[in-house]
């Protein structure tokens, strides 16, 4: 029979990510907005259930956690990391556990036994550097009121922006990826893709953008005056 001692696989992951989350004292939603960064859709509210050992985890989902979470927390996180403990581990009620860290032994392998201060631009120091810089982004949006833009849609018009963006965000004097999201919640695409569109059916490619470029400076407006109603203290004389 198992030992009243033993956890559960689900159990073990749930308590080492919590661990690791609180070491570091980085919020729940800041895991989820890290995941859906790198095509994870994960909330709050699934961190949050993974945490308590009441989701679930794919194969998928279990390999992604170590690197969404080196991003999130700042410093690398191993599958291992996620593997640790120092009790018998079950796969499953009513059997023999497993001895503590054999999971994890067989699981990780062998260390590959090259110490992580030799490594130069390896890929966790690239995936922190790409997250500082993202996170950035989306403080940026935030602070526009454009915060409502799907992510994936949002990635989707920063890969086709070009030129026009940068072009019309220095004339609007607004970091260049305000137009990007304002471009994405108007077309579902870049301003850029959405002028390549419209030229092919009008002749005039001054006119079109001229057109594209009133779009987005009247959406990140509208935004922006969205942003500062909801600021405002709300009268309770006024009817």
């Amino acid at each position: 029979m198992q030992s009243q001692s033993a956890l559960s696989l689900r159990a073990l992951v749930a308590g080492n990510v919590t661990r690791l989350r609180q070491q570091a004292h980085v919020a729940v939603e800041s895991v989820a907005q890290t995941a859906q960064l790198v095509g994870m859709p994960w909330t709050a509210n699934w961190v949050s259930s993974m945490e308590h050992g009441t989701r679930s985890l794919s194969a998928e989902q279990l390999l992604a956690l170590p690197v969404v979470l080196s991003m999130a927390l700042g410093h690398r996180v191993s599958l291992a990391d996620l593997l640790a403990g120092d009790s018998p581990v079950a796969l499953a009620p009513d059997h023999d556990p497993l001895p503590p860290g054999y999971v994890r032994d067989i699981v990780t392998g062998t260390p590959y036994h090259r110490p992580f201060a030799t490594v130069g631009a390896d890929a966790t120091t690239l995936l922190m550097a790409a997250n500082v810089a993202a996170v950035e982004k989306m403080r940026q949006i935030r602070a526009a009121n454009l915060g409502d833009v799907d992510v994936r849609t949002l990635g989707t018009a920063e890969a086709g922006a070009g030129q026009a963006e940068a072009r019309l965000a220095k004339r609007l004097g607004v970091p260049e990826i305000i137009v990007i999201a304002a471009a994405a919640s108007l077309w579902g695409r870049s301003m850029s893709d959405e002028r390549d569109r419209l030229l092919r059916e009008a002749e005039s490619a001054t006119a079109v953008n001229r057109q594209l470029s009133h779009a987005i400076a009247e959406r990140i407006k509208q935004a922006r005056a969205g942003s500062e109603s909801a600021s405002q203290p709300s009268d309770p004389l006024a009817k």
